[in-house]
C-alpha cells in the first residue's frame, strides 16, 4: 500500500490496506503495531482538526482501527522512514510458527561452584512464517 509519505501514515493507506485484503479475512483479521506507530495514527485529523480514530467505548469490546481489531508488539517495527513497512494486517490462523529442534537445556554447575549457584542455558530454534500470502496486507511508507 502506497500512498504515505516517507515519514507520515494517511488514513487512506490504513482504508487500502484493509481492502486490499480479501473478503474472507476480515472476520479475523486483526492488526499489528508497534506502540509508536499506533500513536501516529491516533493522531491523524480530518479537514476540522478533529482526531479520526476514536478509542472502543463499549466495555470490554477491544479498541479497533476502521472496526477490526489490532495488537501492539514491541518487535513490529516503529521507525517512520522511507520505504520501510509499519504494520500488517492478516488473519493469523495463517502464520504458522515451528520448531526445528526439540528445546536442550543444559546445567552449567562447575561454572558457578564457588557462589554455590547452578546456572542453565536453554536453546530451541522456532521460526514462523505466513503459510497464505493472500490472508496477510502490509503497510509500507512512500518512497517520495
Amino acid at each position: 500500500m502506497g500512498s504515505n509519505t516517507k515519514t507520515l501514515i494517511k488514513a487512506d493507506s490504513l482504508i487500502d490496506a484493509k481492502y486490499a485484503l480479501k473478503g474472507q479475512y476480515h472476520p479475523r483479521a486483526r492488526w499489528i503495531f508497534h506502540r509508536l506507530i499506533l500513536a501516529e495514527i491516533r493522531k491523524l485529523k480530518d479537514n476540522n482538526g478533529q482526531y479520526l480514530w476514536q478509542p472502543g467505548i463499549t466495555g470490554g469490546a477491544p479498541d479497533r482501527i476502521l472496526d477490526m481489531p489490532y495488537t501492539l508488539s514491541e518487535y513490529a517495527p516503529s521507525t517512520l522512514a522511507a520505504g520501510k513497512y509499519v504494520a500488517i494486517l492478516g488473519d493469523y490462523r495463517y502464520y504458522w510458527i515451528a520448531d526445528a529442534l526439540d528445546m536442550q537445556i543444559q546445567r552449567l554447575v562447575e561454572l558457578y561452584a564457588r557462589s554455590n549457584q547452578t546456572g542453565f542455558i536453554g536453546r530451541l530454534e522456532t521460526d514462523g512464517m505466513p503459510v497464505l500470502e493472500e490472508a496477510f496486507v502490509r503497510l509500507k511508507l512512500g518512497t517520495s
